[in-house]
Formats: structure tokens, C-alpha cells, sequence
């Protein structure tokens, strides 16, 4: 019911609740002798049978004096809107789900600070002076100061405020007003700013150097340094880079992981095992790690030609589209048939975003047209990462599939292919792309958490779980070669938490909670997985 009937007047005429007063009033005149109760009620009503008028603002102004008439306060905004959002990330060359969620917005209401109510105010004993600001000039503060803190020693209420505290303060000399108002205005505006230039400029510094910041390889959650594996058993065997390749060849991509860290941890300066752990990391759905272990690599040294290529298609797994460029760049720099078309007047650091990726796509196409009838597979390689960064997935789909018309053995390239191609809403066909790169590596662990994504983006969820769980076992291989491999887990985030939304998905909230617990035996079991 609404309460506007009951006590709101039309355009301030009589409303309900006055009427019904007066018709009470009115009623109590005719009725039979009063009791003592009904005798309150009457002498109640007759004392408010007058209608109010409506409230005039004109009346209460006249009737001000001139002086407060003329203070106006302005109301003070408090409303401030809060946008919220999440941009999605997505992998080119490890497809995410279709599927994205938002998580609840979490707001802190602002809450002013209660003052301590000690107890009632009560009148005070001090006269309020106004004074105008040409007799403040050349008056000393501290001595008004600590005038006006004597004459309010004696009030109880004052001698406790917070503006009381400061006129002490600064009656003691704790407080350093600075320049009095002549010094002021002895300075120009520009020596204003130049002297907060001067007092300021660490500060300055500081939030110019923000945005690099965000777009740091830091700030993306690169490390400079590798996060080696603890308690790698393969660190005492000194054949661990040979055995690495060998596990490399049969699908045991965890199992090479771990002795390739074990070979660079016994030769640091070695280009090759560092050159292989960024590679085995890449297909171990290990970006971040790949990226740190590809960049040592060629730091020693910078001819690996397809540690460029690897390390840009991690960079653009990583949504870090400069650093993709540049390794594409440093690709040309780096190859003896194609440095020649590099500039040398232009520095690609110095380049805003775009500039850097028409500057790199340029110099693609010539390389790709220097040779018109001889296809160089990395070049369209290249170029498809190119093109994956801009989304520009058809065009990427074709410098794909030339690349692949001359090395259709590259397990790599055909799970780049699927990827572009479950991207551009081409899922049957990626699918297809996905089984060729598995066929040539079984145990390519991107390409089979690729196809559990592609099946989800299909609706297919179960085989979708029974892909991710298939990944998760491979990477499991490895935990027996830890001494304490109860409390190490090789596996990964990603596939664990996309296995959940599959669960999730598929209604089996029982079997959900197997993986909060990560237990893969129980799950093994309920998805028949061998």
C-alpha cells in the first residue's frame, strides 16, 4: 500500500489523514458526554483543526537576515560508478572454451567513520570573530593561535574537538604552515611548477613507467628465471639429455621435461637442452615456462631459428602480442636467406602496436614473394601466426595448410591448423587436424586438451572429459621419476579446471568434487579410462 494517499497532499491541499481528523473532530461534537479519555481526544482535535499550508521556502528566506541569505551551500556527490569487467583471453593455439563466466561483483560499501559520542553538546561559552583576510596577513599564527586556544580552555566541549588539537599544534610550532601569503605571491606561475616538477618528479616517474609495467613480460607472469622442478631424480644421471629425447619420441612429454631440466641444470650454457625443455614445455601446455626456458636458449645462441617461431606462438598463446612480433622479427633478423630485407634505420622497439605488426607483416610477404614457386614452410608458419594475432583466421587457415602441403609431418603445424580452425567456428574440420598431429606425436598433450575443447565446443562433454583425463595421465607418467612422488603433481591447472566445467556441464556434481580432490584413479573409473 502505498503511504502517498495517507499523508501527501495534492499540490498542498487538504490530504487523507487531515480529513479524517476534522471528521473525528466534527463527529466528537455531536456524540454523548465524554469520558475522561475521549475528553484528551477532543481537546487534541480542536487544537489541530487548522489545515497545514504548504511548506513556503519564500516565507522562511524573508525572514533571514541579509547576511545569512547570502551563504549558499552546494550538496556534496557522493555517487560514484564502478565499471567492472573481464576481457577474454583466448589461446590461438590452445582453443578455450566457448563457454565464459563472470564472477560476482564484490563491492565494499563506503562507510563514513562514526565520531565518538561522549556526550550531548551543550551551549558554548566562546564568541565566534570573523575576520577579514587583509587583517590575517600580518598577523603572526602561532600567537592567534594560542590566543584563541586561552580563551576555550575552560570549555569542556572544545577542549576535546579535533580543531581545538590542531590550533595547539600549531600554537607549539608543530605544524609548518610554509610560505605566508606576501611569499606566495612573490612567486610566478611558472616557478609553481617548476617547483613541483622539481619536488615531484620520482613520483612522475613512477606512473609514466606504469603502462610499461602492464606490458611486461613481468607483469604477464613470465619469470626471468626457470622454476625448476624439485626433487628430480634425473639431476644424478648424467645421460639425462639423451634419455630425455629418447621419452621424447615415445609421447613421455613430462618425463622429458624433467630430464631436460636435469641436462641444463648440469650445463647451464648448453643451447640445446635449453632449446628442447622451451619446446617439450610448449607442447606440455607450459607457456609461461616454455617462454623463459626459449629465451635462455637463445641468449646463447640466437641462430635457433625455431625457437623464434615457438617462442611467438607462446607469446601469442599469452595474449602478449609485442613480444610475438618482435620474435617473429628477430626470426628474419636471425635467417641468412631473409636478413637482407630487414631495415636497419628502424628500430621495431620503438614501434607502437601497429606500426610493429604492418612492419612485420610487410617484410613477411616479401620473404614469401622472394621464392614464388618454392613454398618455405616457415615463413607461411610465420605468417599464420601473424595473422592468428589478428584474428584473421581464414587467412592464417591458408598459410597453414601451405606450410603443411610441403611438411605434413610437423605435428606442431597441424595442431596450429586445428586451432585456427576451431577459432574460426570451423569445429568438425579441427577436429580432423587435431587426430593428424596426434597421430604423428600420441603424446602431444596440447593437441589432445585441443581436441577435449573442440568436443566441448560440440556439446560432445563426455568425450570431452575423457580427452582432458587422457592428457592428465600422460602428464602423471612423470611422477616416478620423484623420490616422494605422492606429494608432487606434474599436471596441469588448466586441463584440471576445464575438466571441472565438464563435469559441471554434464550435471555430475559428485564426480565434480573427484577433481577439487585431483583424484585421477576414482575418475579413471567413472570414465572407464584404461
Amino acid at each position: 500500500m502505498s503511504l502517498n494517499k495517507l499523508v501527501g497532499g495534492d499540490c498542498g491541499g487538504n490530504n487523507s489523514l487531515v480529513q479524517l481528523s476534522s471528521i473525528v473532530g466534527r463527529d466528537a461534537s455531536f456524540s454523548q458526554p465524554l469520558s475522561q479519555a475521549d475528553s484528551f481526544v477532543h481537546e487534541f482535535m480542536a487544537q489541530n483543526s487548522q489545515v497545514p499550508q504548504t511548506f513556503n521556502m519564500n516565507t522562511l528566506l524573508n525572514n533571514l537576515p541579509v547576511s545569512d541569505q547570502a551563504k549558499t551551500t552546494q550538496p556534496l556527490n557522493t555517487n560514484h560508478q564502478v565499471q567492472n569487467f573481464i576481457p577474454q583471453a583466448s589461446r590461438p593455439w590452445s582453443a578455450g572454451p566457448s563457454v565464459s563466466f563472470m564472477p560476482p561483483t564484490m563491492m565494499r560499501p563506503f562507510q563514513m567513520p562514526h565520531q565518538p559520542f561522549l556526550h550531548a553538546p551543550g551551549p558554548s561559552n566562546v564568541q565566534i570573530q570573523y575576520l577579514n583576510e587583509s587583517e590575517l596577513e600580518n598577523t603572526d599564527v602561532k600567537a592567534k593561535a594560542q590566543e584563541y586556544v586561552n580563551s576555550v580552555k575552560d570549555d569542556d566541549e572544545l577542549a576535546y574537538n579535533q580543531f581545538m588539537n590542531f590550533m595547539k599544534k600549531i600554537s607549539a610550532g608543530e605544524l609548518n604552515l610554509g610560505a605566508t601569503t606576501e611569499d606566495q605571491k612573490k612567486l610566478s606561475k611558472d616557478e609553481i611548477l617548476d617547483e613541483m616538477t622539481e619536488k615531484y618528479k620520482d613520483e612522475w616517474a613512477k606512473l609514466s613507467d606504469v603502462s610499461d609495467y602492464w606490458g611486461s613480460e613481468e607483469a604477464n607472469g613470465i619469470s626471468k628465471e626457470y622454476n625448476f622442478t624439485e626433487a628430480n631424480v634425473m639431476l644424478e644421471n648424467k645421460s639425462a639429455l639423451e634419455i630425455g629425447k629418447e621419452k621424447l619420441k615415445m609421447g613421455d612429454i613430462p618425463g622429458a621435461v624433467l630430464c631436460f631440466e636435469a641436462a641444463v641444470q648440469q650445463a647451464p650454457d648448453s643451447a640445446e637442452a635449453w632449446f628442447l625443455l622451451g619446446t617439450t614445455q610448449a607442447e606440455n601446455e607450459q607457456d609461461p615456462l616454455a617462454i623463459t626456458a626459449l629465451k635462455k636458449s637463445l641468449e646463447i645462441d640466437p641462430r635457433q631459428l625455431e625457437a623464434y617461431l615457438t617462442l611467438a606462438a607462446a607469446y601469442t598463446n599469452e595474449n602478449m602480442s609485442k613480444y610475438a612480433y618482435m620474435s617473429l622479427f628477430d626470426w628474419l633478423k636471425a635467417s641468412p636467406k631473409y636478413s637482407d630485407l630487414c631495415p636497419l634505420d628502424i628500430d621495431p622497439k620503438n614501434l607502437d602496436i601497429k606500426d610493429l605488426e604492418n612492419h612485420v607483416k610487410t617484410f613477411y610477404i616479401k620473404a614469401a614473394q622472394l621464392n614464388p614457386n618454392q613454398i618455405d614452410p616457415d615463413v607461411q608458419n610465420g605468417l599464420g601466426v601473424l595473422f592468428n594475432i589478428n584474428q584473421e583466421y581464414d587467412k592464417a587457415v591458408d598459410c597453414f595448410k601451405t606450410a603443411l602441403s610441403v611438411a605434413s609431418d610437423n605435428a606442431k603445424l597441424w595442431n596450429r591448423l586445428g586451432a585456427t580452425l576451431a577459432n574460426s567456428e570451423r569445429s568438425e574440420e579441427a577436429v580432423e587436424a587435431y587426430h593428424h598431429a596426434l597421430n604423428l606425436e600420441p603424446g602431444f598433450i596440447r593437441a589432445r586438451y585441443n581436441v577435449g575443447i573442440t568436443c566441448m565446443n560440440l556439446g560432445a562433454h563426455k568425450q570431452a572429459a575423457e580427452h582432458f583425463l587422457v592428457a592428465l595421465n600422460q602428464q602423471y607418467k612423470s611422477k616416478s621419476l620423484h623420490p616422494s612422488s605422492s606429494s608432487v603433481d606434474t599436471s596441469s591447472s588448466t586441463i584440471w579446471t576445464t575438466l571441472r566445467m565438464v563435469c559441471s556441464f554434464m550435471g555430475e556434481h559428485d564426480v565434480a568434487k573427484l577433481v577439487d580432490e585431483r583424484n585421477l584413479s576414482e575418475l579413471n573409473k567413472f570414465f572407464e579410462i584404461e
